[in-house]
């Protein structure tokens, strides 16, 4: 838990993104205030969250799940790799966590004005079209509290024959959170939750602040450029909104993950410092955190998977954390009764 202001207390939106549609400048100052008023409530729902899940605790020890190649690559190199939101292993996070908010405004707009069933048709393809990857960047490392879980060593260690490395939780979250003295501001780490009831009332809370919005240019006699600008705008913020309150949540089917999230925001100016890695037919960015420089004895363990062959993978894990790791790591194994198909 970093003791500094989280990002996502500050104005991100207006500051990153709303300078940034074109033809903003042709929105009228009041129309300007509104979004920009808007913005600031819906971070400070979002905010509230984030304090909240910032105050527990970590887990003593946090989990991370990888194969042979990843093990050699984390010790070797030092890094653990954040992957870009909209890459994660699991796709149907974020739809899941747009999929409230979908609902909640196509509710509200069936019973409003024609105006606001078309803005609830034009953020529902936004939002599962991938827009908003267009405009913000926002980067994720997952841990679990659970170093021995038989759903992640299937989904993420080579079906049961990798490893969960497991780390100092204190120490880790502090190199990432912390530079010297100096809070890193766009960096945050918090449990995840698997409440669906709680992240639909917080995506209602949000949608009740921007509803009304919709409607502000009707009678004005507006030119067209203004208001597409303005609707593009509330649209993106509000998308954004969404995007930020479901990374706080998984669907409870996930909830033995039990998942402790690193998450680094990165501003759209200037250009992006990401890299790139390949996957099938794609490729994927991600941004480097390099765990052995903030905090050279945060591995504390290394589990071998249940499904693999103890003795292989024990004198590979061992090879590596002798080449490079200082300290002491202790090897442990997985007591779940699992063999691989």
């Amino acid at each position: 838990m970093a003791d500094e202001e989280p990002w996502a207390s500050r104005p991100f939106a207006q500051k990153y993104l709303l300078q940034d549609i074109p033809g903003f400048d042709k929105v009228p100052p009041d129309m300007r205030d509104a979004l920009e008023k808007f913005g600031i409530d819906a971070d400070h729902i979002t905010h509230s969250l984030l304090e909240e899940l910032q105050s527990q605790e970590p887990p003593a020890i946090i989990y991370h799940y990888t194969d042979d190649v990843g093990l050699r690559g984390i010790l070797e190199t030092g890094q653990l790799w954040l992957t870009d939101i909209f890459s994660l292993n699991d796709p149907s996070e974020l739809s899941h966590g747009f999929s409230h908010a979908i609902k909640i405004i196509n509710e509200k707009s069936a019973n409003g004005s024609p105006g606001s069933r078309i803005f609830a048709r034009h953020f529902t393809e936004f939002a599962l079209q991938g827009g908003i990857r267009q405009v913000v960047r926002l980067f994720i490392c997952s841990f679990s509290a659970s170093g021995d879980d038989l759903g992640q060593w299937r989904a993420y260690a080579d079906n049961g024959c990798g490893y969960a490395l497991g780390f100092d939780a204190k120490a880790l979250e502090h190199g990432f959170t912390i530079d010297g003295l100096t809070p890193i501001p766009n960096n945050s780490t918090f449990y995840v939750r698997y409440k669906d009831a709680e992240l639909r009332e917080i995506d209602a809370r949000i949608i009740d602040k921007m509803f009304d919005l919709i409607s502000l240019p009707s009678g004005r006699g507006l030119p067209s450029d203004s208001i597409v600008a303005y609707m593009a705008s509330l649209q993106i913020l509000l998308t954004l909104h969404v995007l930020i309150a479901a990374l706080f949540f998984k669907h409870e089917g996930y909830a033995n993950e039990r998942e402790y999230r690193f998450l680094h925001a990165e501003e759209m100016h200037p250009p992006t410092t990401a890299k790139l890695r390949s996957r099938p037919y794609s490729l994927v960015r991600y941004q480097e955190f390099d765990w052995k420089k903030v905090s050279s004895q945060a591995l504390r363990e290394v589990v071998v998977g249940p499904a693999a062959d103890r003795t292989k993978a024990s004198h590979f894990a061992i090879d590596c954390l002798n080449l490079f790791c200082s300290g002491t790591v202790e090897l442990k194994y997985s007591e779940i009764p699992y063999r691989r198909l």
